[in-house]
């Protein structure tokens, strides 16, 4: 049979080839056409998440010992540790765009929900968790070279995206590491399929995240 980390590989795999064939905030950075006041939307929906997600691999952690998970337990310690002060970067990138781009920002609802979403993973299960954490760290390795090039058309250079690049050099081997773990950790319950569907669920509102961002910058065409 089929490993649940090999299925959840794959899965991952068809939804981010999938988010690059039909994304349409893919289509305008490469187009240079994500002005800063999209592209601040963005990152302060990048900083609202990194925080909350910090906390939430704190609270995963705390519910792994509860259910008697030391191993799932320490997992999601060190991943909250690897987690710490990624909001600031995504703060230093705010800083260097104009001011008017960065003035009161909110994050976007999809990011909000993908936030709640963390939690209630958690409540139901912290192998939800598990998956969801390899999910965010295996398509930020897929998506995200293509990704910064975009960026580099519409203008923002690494220096402008240092929370982004960051990020895909640390989870290039996070989420080779994840991979190998799940099925260690993973003892049977939840349900496999399941554990799955927590791709399609997270997919769905990254990709409402995305058409949020789209708007903004229709907005400021």
């Amino acid at each position: 049979m089929t490993t649940l980390a090999a299925q959840l590989k794959l899965g991952i795999e068809e939804w981010a080839h999938d988010l690059l064939r039909d994304s349409l905030l893919l289509e305008l950075a490469k187009q240079g056409k994500l002005p800063p006041r999209a592209f601040g939307l963005y990152l302060e929906s990048l900083r609202y998440l990194f925080q909350h997600s910090q906390q939430n691999l704190i609270a995963a952690a705390a519910a792994a010992q509860r259910i008697g998970h030391p191993e799932l337990a320490a997992y999601f310690d060190r991943k909250a540790h690897e987690e710490r002060g990624h909001d600031g970067w995504a703060t230093n990138d705010l800083s260097r765009l104009p001011a008017t781009a960065a003035r009161d920002l909110r994050p976007t609802r999809a990011i909000e929900d993908l936030v709640a979403l963390q939690q209630a993973l958690i409540e139901q299960h912290p192998v939800y968790m598990l998956v969801y954490t390899l999910w965010a760290e295996y398509f930020t390795v897929l998506l995200g070279d293509e990704w910064l090039d975009a960026l580099s058309v519409s203008g923002y250079g690494r220096a402008q995206v240092s929370s982004i690049a960051k990020h895909l050099d640390a989870d290039r081997e996070h989420a080779a590491a994840g991979l190998a773990e799940v099925d260690r950790l993973w003892r049977g319950h939840p349900e496999r399929s399941l554990l799955v569907g927590v791709v399609d669920r997270a997919g769905r509102i990254f990709a409402r995240f995305c058409d949020e961002i789209c708007g903004e910058a229709q907005r400021a065409a």
